[in-house]
């Protein structure tokens, strides 16, 4: 319960910048029809208020249709281009009014509101950069309008606090969702490893369970006190040698190598297997372990050693090496 109780700020983060993004047709249509009224009662409504209002629409749009809190530095920059356009369109449509008021500039809302949504897409620059260039338009318009620089200014102030508002809260939400993306990688890591490590203990539990049930005829015999043929010893060299892989080395016990090995134990021959190809691709250790079985086929008797190590690449390097010869075979 501790471990998941950190989790939920986090969860909630995620969910409340994926509901700005995407709230569907509601938020659109609020957001247009909203817009649209301030447009057509601010100053009675004009093609340039038309033309302003679809340039602060079609990023919104944009923005709306993600599916990710991710934005291409493409997308963004015309996005920013876009909302420049609309600041100077809107601009012009109130070049005749000598102080407007809040609700004639409309268009800034709705571009404050454009740039919060890049500033929650990660693109905080392209935000910021965009409002500068507001700025300079708002105090352009004043100087060319013979108005008072305060003007303009007055225009786009508080804008630029809610910009800056907006821009800690998506930073902070982002840096949660960031944490918990890597704290469920990480969770979803553990887990996969925990499910190797219990098919690997599962799988060699039940290859050694394999050898002990082979082994029961001859450990009723020997409870029973029966005499063991030279058969019966040799089969149980053959068992205590299978178990002992099993244990050791149960990928290379469970390959074609174990009747290998097995008939090599009963002639006599000493096996001992070293596996530490923890690294090496599928189609690498078939071919070290067939050509390892065909080395183990040509001793007769004596001591045989075969070892895997991992090589670059994927690769594997495998050796065999008997009482009066070794040779070794590197496979990628």
């Amino acid at each position: 319960m501790s471990a998941a109780s950190p989790l939920v700020p986090a969860a909630r983060a995620e969910w409340l910048l994926r509901s700005i993004l995407s709230g569907g047709v509601v938020y659109f249509a609020l957001f247009v029809l909203v817009h649209l009224i301030l447009a057509v009662t601010s100053s009675g409504g004009n093609l340039l208020d038309a033309v302003c209002l679809v340039l602060v629409v079609a990023p919104q749009w944009v923005l709306m249709r993600r599916g990710s809190l991710d934005l291409p530095r493409g997308q963004s920059i015309g996005i920013g281009v876009v909302l420049a356009a609309a600041a100077v369109v809107g601009l012009a449509s109130i070049a005749d009014i000598a102080r407007p008021d809040g609700y004639d500039a409309w268009f800034f809302g709705a571009i404050a509101f454009d740039l919060l949504g890049l500033s929650i897409v990660g693109r905080f620059g392209t935000a910021w950069l965009t409002m500068v260039v507001l700025v300079v338009a708002c105090v352009g318009w004043a100087a060319l309008g013979d108005r008072p620089l305060a003007v303009g200014v007055g225009l786009i102030v508080r804008h630029i606090a809610t910009l800056a508002v907006g821009t800690a809260l998506a930073a902070s939400l982002r840096r949660s969702n960031a944490a918990s993306v890597a704290f469920r990688a990480v969770q979803r890591r553990r887990r996969t490893e925990e499910d190797v490590a219990r098919a690997r203990a599962g799988a060699r539990r039940s290859a050694v369970e394999q050898v002990l049930e082979q082994a029961g005829p001859t450990l009723r015999a020997i409870a029973e006190g029966r005499r063991l043929s030279a058969e019966d010893r040799r089969q149980m060299i053959v068992l205590e040698g299978a178990l002992r892989d099993q244990i050791r080395t149960p990928r290379l016990s469970a390959s074609e190598l174990r009747p290998v090995i097995d008939s090599a134990r009963r002639r006599g021959v000493n096996v001992l297997l070293l596996d530490e190809a923890d690294e090496a691709t599928d189609a690498a250790r078939a071919q070290a372990v067939h050509w390892l079985a065909g080395r183990l086929e040509q001793t007769v008797d004596g001591g045989f050693v075969g070892r895997l190590r991992d090589t670059a690449g994927g690769g594997v390097r495998v050796s065999a090496v008997g009482d009066d010869q070794g040779d070794a075979e590197v496979f990628q």
